[in-house]
């Protein structure tokens, strides 16, 4: 392989690592997206389906990818420029609304109250559909779509009101007495359009409400009227529906999150045909009580444990990612460097390679990118052949999985995450540990839980330390199961042999309620008391067992032990997800392995904006990480 070739090479599997590199505002990025897209598993129609969706998914499945693909195609069946591509939509002409959360710094500012949020979201979409419109349009072309859809202005005239109220809201104590009651309702009776309206007059009725801090008193500038005037846009352009795309939900705070479901509920079955496609991370989203989940939104979800009741099995399962994985890589690879065979790239048995990265990643494409980028840099530095042989990929996996463990570990150290997560996971590997020393040639890499005890396990999941296979799987000794297996880099690392056929892991050895009993007190938070039968390890509630004076297990005799709950640990700051990743990496780094805003990005899956501006705003401002400079470059490291 030549220069061109080699930057070619890494550029292929740069675009597996992330896909939020790509800028909505280029076409040819997008093609270029849809020429290497796989949808192995159908998930870019169930996107396209008229229905509000949330696409959920441990970090780096693939979200955004998909998210951005669906956008894609709906931009085709409207898009003048693009008028020469087939779409699978045919005829229907779908408006497309893209809105990343995480780069929405105005949206959840601290005082902000609920309808403060309402006036910054639908900013965000306004500003949205005008970069969509230029993008979509000639410059011609949008004058004379302007003209035929007056609403356009009407939206300009509301942002502006917006804008401008915000700034406003901020003097009220000198602006309210300047304004009174009867001519503020002058102003809003005798509006017929939104273009004679006084700005002041609409924002503020009189002095005496002057302990409001919503703007709630925009009369005509709320939620439905904003819906109105999208419908108007919609029906006189003859537009089918509209879809707005609302990727990283995760990266806000839970009491943002909240706040943000209020919002979007008042969005949510419009009947309008305004469709909302919100990506979440697995078990990181809370939509509130508000929004019920399989009624007022739709799953769409990217997770291993998933496609295994589809595929008809745990093991099936693997052998379908494993094919997804080739076929994932060859594209990738077909696409960025055509004059390259896949012989070129990798050297030694490809089959086995295939395999060793689908029991590592279990789904997650960001991994996948992960490893090979790491492998192709390893293989560089061999003289005699620069192919990726499986040696590589061992490198590329240990590393991938290496910088995952960084990220627990230091989350843990920070006080980010809960402690016990540490000790759950050393008593995971001890008795896996014990298991393989009494069967050496035997599997020990899989564990069944009761799936009472599911959410124990999700920490540990996020971070890649153990990965959840299957729900309803059944031991040789009766019961249903949750399957999770540990890592494979660390099964490997601890020469534990890896299972692949369902009688690896069904026996009752590898039923770890035992051990993870011991942490029932600190999930079962309860009023009322809760029982633990010693032999079997299965949970009575209170009500199950009140009547009887000793309380025995039902299915052993044996008699109950009441849990004696405690309260979880303390945690220092209020931080989602992303962040408590961000910074558990950096508490890993010493001043020898400072690395930049793009390094830390890949490896978390966020954008370069949101490690450089929380880093630097936030991290580094109150002492929690140090950040050096080099050649004009910020590289951050632990600050001890």
């Amino acid at each position: 392989m030549d220069k061109r070739q080699k930057q070619k090479l890494r550029d292929a599997f740069d675009s597996i690592l992330r896909a939020d590199y790509i800028t909505l505002d280029k076409l040819e990025e997008l093609d270029n997206l849809e020429s290497y897209y796989i949808d192995y598993f159908g998930i870019l129609q169930g996107i396209l389906q008229k229905q509000d969706n949330y696409i959920s998914g441990r970090r780096g499945t693939g979200k955004t990818t998909n998210l951005l693909r669906a956008y894609y195609e709906c931009l085709k069946t409207i898009a003048p420029k693009l008028k020469d591509k087939t779409s699978v939509l045919g005829d229907t002409k779908i408006l497309p609304i893209f809105i990343d959360l995480s780069t929405c710094n105005d949206l959840f500012d601290s005082d902000n109250d609920l309808n403060l949020v309402e006036v910054h979201f639908i900013r965000q979409i306004i500003e949205a559909l005008k970069r969509q419109l230029a993008l979509m349009f000639d410059e011609s072309f949008l004058l004379i779509f302007k003209k035929e859809n007056p609403a356009l202005s009407d939206l300009d005239y509301i942002e502006k009101v917006l804008v401008e109220g915000v700034k406003l809201f901020n003097q009220r104590s000198v602006l309210v007495k300047e304004r009174s009651k009867e001519s503020a309702q002058a102003s809003v009776s005798a509006k017929a359009s939104f273009t004679d309206a006084s700005i002041e007059a609409n924002l503020f009725d009189t002095a005496e409400v002057e302990e409001e801090k919503s703007f709630s008193q925009l009369r005509g500038l709320n939620v439905q009227d904003f819906l109105n005037k999208i419908n108007d846009i919609k029906r006189k352009a003859k537009i089918d529906s509209i879809f707005v795309f609302i990727d990283e939900f995760s990266d806000l705070n839970k009491s943002s999150q909240l706040k943000f479901s209020s919002l979007l509920k008042s969005f949510l079955g419009s009947r309008m045909g305004m469709f909302f496609k919100v990506g979440v991370i697995t078990d990181r989203f809370d939509f509130g009580d508000k929004i019920i989940l399989g009624r007022d939104i739709f799953p769409i979800p990217l997770d291993f444990n998933e496609y295994v009741e589809r595929f008809g099995g745990a093991v099936a399962a693997m052998n379908k990612m494993q094919e997804f994985v080739q076929i994932l890589i060859e594209k990738r690879i077909e696409i960025f460097c055509p004059e390259l065979s896949v012989y070129e790239v990798f050297k030694g048995n490809l089959s086995e390679a295939y395999y060793r990265i689908t029991r590592e990643t279990i789904g997650v494409s960001r991994t996948i990118g992960m490893i090979l980028q790491n492998a192709f840099i390893q293989a560089q530095s061999t003289q005699n052949d620069s192919r990726i042989g499986l040696t590589e990929i061992n490198y590329g996996i240990s590393s991938a999985r290496k910088t995952y463990q960084k990220q627990f570990i230091g989350s843990v150290k920070r006080k980010l995450v809960f402690g016990f997560y540490m000790d759950m996971w050393n008593a995971i590997l001890k008795k896996a540990l014990a298991e393989k020393s009494k069967f050496p040639d035997r599997a020990a890499s899989h564990l069944m839980i009761d799936p009472l005890r599911k959410e124990y396990l999700n920490v540990l999941c996020e971070n890649f330390l153990i990965h959840f296979l299957s729900e309803n799987i059944s031991s040789k000794h009766g019961g249903n199961y949750n399957l999770y297996s540990i890592d494979f880099d660390i099964c490997a690392e601890l020469s534990i042999k890896y299972a692949d056929k369902k009688d690896d892991y069904t026996p009752i050895r590898f039923v770890y309620d035992s051990v993870l009993s011991e942490f029932d007190p600190y999930f079962l938070q309860t009023k009322s008391k809760s029982y633990r039968c010693p032999k079997c390890e299965k949970i009575y509630a209170e009500d199950e067992v009140v009547k009887f004076k000793v309380k025995r297990c039902f299915d052993d005799d044996e008699k109950l032990i009441e849990i004696v709950h405690q309260d979880m640990p303390t945690t220092e700051g209020n931080y989602a997800e992303v962040e408590i990743k961000i910074l558990g990496l950096i508490s890993q780094l010493t001043k020898e392995e400072e690395t930049t805003a793009r390094e830390i990005a890949d490896s978390v899956g966020c954008t370069v904006q949101k490690v450089a501006i929380w880093g630097t705003r936030v991290l580094a401002k109150n002492g929690h990480i140090c950040i050096g400079q080099k050649n004009g470059r910020n590289f951050y490291y632990n600050n001890e």
